[in-house]
C-alpha cells in the first residue's frame, strides 16, 4: 500500500472545483433523501478521489455521522489503512471541531471549505463556534486551511436545504 504523502495538483482526473462539486452533489442528494443536513465532503489524494460522502446523522441516528467523518471512514476502508497522509478534503461547510480533530488525526494535509460555521449556526444547527483556524492554533495542527472555496455554490446548497419543507436541524 502506498502511504506516501504528496499534494494534489490539477490532473486529468479532476480539479479542486470538480472535487468540491462532487461534495455539493453528495450533499444535495442526501438532503433530498432526508439522510442528513446540507453537508458533503470529498477526499482526494494524488489527483484521485478516495471517497465522497454526505451527512448521515438523521438516517443513521448517529450524531457523529458528519460528512467529513463519513468520508474519512470510506477512504480509510478503501485504502485498508488508517491514515490519509497528503490527502485533501473538500467540504461544503467548515468542519466542526469533531471533524477538524478527525481530519488532523487522519493526517489530512489540507482542508478546503465553502461556507463557515457561522453560516450554518444561523440556520439553527447546534454548532460550536470554534473556527478551523482556532482549532489549528490551539491544537498546533499542521493542516492547511483554504476558507470560502466556491462559497457561492455552497451557499446555494444551504438555500436548497432551507427551501425544503422536510428540513431538520440538529
Amino acid at each position: 500500500m502506498n502511504t506516501q504523502s504528496s499534494s494534489s495538483a490539477d490532473s486529468p482526473q479532476g480539479t479542486p472545483e470538480t472535487w468540491m462539486r462532487a461534495a455539493i452533489e453528495a450533499a444535495r442528494d442526501s438532503v433530498s433523501r432526508g439522510a442528513g443536513g446540507p453537508f458533503g465532503a470529498c477526499i482526494v489524494r494524488d489527483g484521485q478521489i478516495l471517497s465522497v460522502s454526505s451527512n448521515h446523522v438523521l438516517i443513521g441516528h448517529d450524531p457523529t455521522a458528519h460528512a467529513e467523518v463519513m468520508a474519512i471512514r470510506k477512504a480509510c476502508a478503501a485504502l485498508e489503512y488508517h491514515l490519509l497522509e497528503g490527502a485533501e478534503i473538500y467540504s461544503t461547510t467548515e468542519p466542526c471541531p469533531m471533524c477538524f480533530a478527525s481530519l488532523h488525526w487522519a493526517r489530512v494535509a489540507k482542508i478546503y471549505y465553502g461556507t463557515n460555521i457561522a453560516d450554518v449556526a444561523a440556520l439553527g444547527f447546534n454548532e460550536m463556534t470554534l473556527s478551523n483556524f482556532q482549532m489549528r492554533e490551539l491544537g498546533q495542527s499542521p493542516v492547511e486551511i483554504v476558507p470560502d472555496f466556491m462559497r457561492d455554490e455552497c451557499l446555494e446548497l444551504l438555500d436548497f436545504w432551507t427551501n425544503l419543507e422536510s428540513r431538520r436541524t440538529y
